[in-house]
């Protein structure tokens, strides 16, 4: 595979985990809000944060799908996504660690290090096409 196709469907691929994510996690608390705790044991008083990071969520979804359609075009957006996937990953961990997030939550964000990890591999290829 050229790399202008593997870009183009990895950048297409992590928009759609973005938005599945995004909308599904705006829409599970709804069903059943015991599954989200987000601080600790008690149920917060509002989800405005947790919508609001959801919202960032498939907006980077759609900066994914705009990327995906040029190879030479987005570079900041690439580096501000890789720097975000490892972020949420650490994050993440930390309240893993901390027995305040699940297994699940965990898995999610290891698919968040997988295509921060893949962002960064793309800018290397990307620079050294273009020197």
């Amino acid at each position: 595979m050229d790399r202008p196709q593997y870009h183009r469907i990895m950048y297409l691929i992590a928009a759609i985990w973005n938005w599945i994510l995004a909308v599904s996690f705006l829409i599970l608390p709804r069903i059943n809000i015991n599954n989200f705790y987000i601080a600790g044991d008690t149920i917060p008083p509002t989800l405005i944060w947790f919508d609001c990071f959801m919202g960032l969520v498939f907006a980077f979804g759609i900066g994914f799908y705009f990327v995906s359609q040029s190879v030479s075009d987005n570079h900041g957006l690439i580096q501000v996504a890789a720097f975000e996937k490892t972020w949420v990953f650490i994050i993440g961990l930390y309240y893993f660690l901390l027995a305040q997030a699940s297994i699940w939550v965990l898995i999610v964000v290891v698919g968040d290090l997988i295509f921060g990890f893949l962002f960064i591999e793309d800018l290397f290829a990307i620079r050294k096409l273009s020197t």
